[in-house]
């Protein structure tokens, strides 16, 4: 444990705080993702932290595609593509895969009409 993480420990076991129920704000949570032969998702599952697989759930529909590629001058960029898609039952949920790492994310909202896959 790095010496940052083990003081920050410290500080919420103080606080009373469980360090196990804290989460960055904003951070993109890891999503397990089957693709199709053109790299679209079909299904999508998360794994907590522990690692184990929720339950998958089917992509009904790819409503749009869009990439974004920032800081392509620099030598550490960053590229994702984007998809909004449609899950069994109706469920909205847009998710990303870093094009520089092959991982997928889910990218939360807080406005109304977004939904996330865990809710």
């Amino acid at each position: 444990m790095s010496p940052e993480r083990a003081r920050t420990q410290r500080i919420t076991q103080r606080a009373g705080v469980r360090t196990t129920s804290l989460r960055s704000i904003g951070m993109p949570r890891g999503l397990l993702v089957r693709v199709d032969a053109s790299a679209h998702p079909i299904a999508v599952a998360r794994a907590d932290a522990r690692g184990q697989r929720h339950a998958e759930s089917r992509v009904e529909q790819v409503e749009e595609v869009w990439r974004v590629a920032e800081a392509w001058w620099r030598e550490s960029t960053q590229a994702r593509t984007y998809y909004r898609v449609i899950l069994e039952g109706g469920r909205p949920l847009t998710l990303f895969r870093d094009d520089a790492t092959g991982a997928w994310f889910e990218q939360a909202y807080s406005t109304p009409g977004h939904t996330t896959a865990h809710e």
